[in-house]
């Protein structure tokens, strides 16, 4: 029984990232397929840090510190398309976000962006309102979709061994 209930939650949780993954991989293809360079200008640029809270409550030393903190770059950009003005926060053509282990990296990938200037953007025209700054693939959908595929087979050995 705990196996079938381990292979329903972790399995569940798989497909997610998968239907995550393969939807954004999608996306990605076809805003660089179709991207047309446009002119943007820089509303806001400055690097996002994260703290996780230290959850192991057990003693795991003097003064250690479990937790992590992790460094993103926070962007936006205004443009207009077709008379229409819009706003976009993607600096790669996918929704989900890269994440540093320093500031100082996040901080070069923002470095082209200061606030203010005016850069180029790039637009697919079946979509203005998902304009992103830099026209590479990330790597990021295909690792959900690997996550997604390797998840229910895993919940289910795991589950066998409970």
């Amino acid at each position: 029984m705990a196996q079938i209930i381990t292979f329903i939650l972790f399995g569940g949780f798989g497909l997610v990232m998968l239907y995550v993954g393969l939807t954004q991989a999608q996306q990605q293809r076809r805003l660089l397929r179709n991207a047309q360079p446009i002119q943007a200008t820089i509303t806001h640029s400055e690097v996002r840090s994260h703290t996780s809270s230290d959850t192991d409550r057990r003693t795991t030393g003097v003064g250690s510190n479990t937790s992590t903190t992790t460094h993103r770059p926070d962007i936006r950009f205004r443009y207009s398309f077709a008379g229409t003005d819009y706003e976009s926060d993607l600096l790669r053509p996918t929704a989900i976000v890269r994440s540093y282990g320093s500031h100082a990296a996040a901080a070069a990938e923002l470095a082209p962006y200061p606030l203010r200037a005016v850069v180029s953007a790039h637009i697919d025209p079946t979509s203005p309102d998902k304009a992103f700054l830099l026209a590479e693939s990330s790597n990021a959908p295909f690792v959900f979709m690997l996550i997604g595929f390797a998840l229910p087979p895993l919940a289910w050995f795991v589950g066998s061994l409970i």
